[in-house]
């Protein structure tokens, strides 16, 4: 493994470890059930097992926005050194990329005061998961 390589493991690593640290403590201390406005008191039948559901989603998204920004700010700094329009482009797509990690968010969703259901079971969260591996490769790939 060449010296760039392992320079860019490392940044990746770092950048994924913090990412990881900042996801769990969101989804340990953001409250799934937060009422919204005319949201009632109690629990529907089922919502224990969507609770959990909820919580894996807010932690994958949580950190696909994190890591999604590390990889923007990468894209900026190559437009910076090198402004073609491919490098735009990524540079777009990255922004593409992190507006949706955002707006799909659950700790987002609740700050608007809205709670979606989970009838989807794992589904909730299954399309984040393969967007979270997505980007760890781009940015991986954006050190190199």
């Amino acid at each position: 493994m060449s010296e760039r390589s392992t320079v860019a493991a490392r940044r990746v690593a770092l950048v994924v470890g913090g990412a990881l640290l900042a996801s769990a403590i969101v989804s340990i201390f953001v409250d799934p059930h937060m009422r919204g406005p005319g949201m009632g008191p109690g629990m529907a039948p089922g919502m224990a097992e969507s609770t959990v559901f909820v919580q894996i989603r807010l932690f994958i998204s949580t950190f696909n926005v994190l890591v999604i920004l590390a990889l923007t700010a990468s894209y900026l700094r190559l437009y910076r050194d090198l402004p073609t329009r491919f490098t735009g482009s990524l540079l777009l797509f990255s922004l593409a990329l992190f507006f949706y990690a955002l707006s799909a968010s659950p700790a987002v969703q609740l700050l608007f005061g809205f709670r979606g259901g989970t009838g989807l079971g794992p589904f909730t969260f299954l399309p984040d998961l393969f967007a979270s591996v997505a980007v760890v490769v781009l940015l991986y790939q954006s050190y190199q």
